[in-house]
């Protein structure tokens, strides 16, 4: 058995807006909620939870690689800080094959950010998006599209 065998091979695919674009690293696929907890006198031995309304989004980070591409100026131009992004898809995909769907409701841009710029080192410059949104949502699939 190859090691290749029990460390599988994932991928992803990310669409902004119905527009693909190739990312390095998605972050903070992730939601909560808000909750209040209340200790009732009495002999209640434990706190009640409840579920208040949501103060602060939720926060997804993508972060891709600059090139000198009409795509990369694409990007560019039309996602700034404050631009509205209705749809968010996430799709991970595993030999060729989506196992995984997440998407992105509500989102909106609060943030852009740049790697460090040093003549020393011979990295990539990095793009982050910062977007606040409402919800995640898994869809889930069959056993692999």
């Amino acid at each position: 058995m190859a090691v290749s065998d029990l460390i599988p091979s994932y991928s992803f695919t990310v669409k902004l807006d119905m527009l693909s674009f190739g990312f390095k690293k998605v972050s903070n696929i992730s939601s909560s909620i808000d909750i209040e907890t209340i200790i009732d006198g009495g002999t209640n031995d434990s706190p009640v939870i409840v579920r208040k309304p949501k103060r602060n989004p939720d926060m997804l980070i993508l972060e891709k690689g600059l090139s000198s591409t009409m795509k990369d100026l694409e990007f560019g131009l039309l996602f700034k800080e404050g631009r509205k992004i209705d749809n968010i898809s996430i799709d991970v995909k595993r030999d060729g094959k989506t196992v995984r769907m997440f998407s992105v409701s509500g989102g909106v841009i609060v943030g852009r950010e740049f790697s460090p710029l040093d003549s020393l080192e011979g990295e990539v410059m990095l793009e982050s998006l910062k977007i606040a949104h409402t919800g995640i949502t898994e869809i889930p699939l069959p056993f692999g599209i």
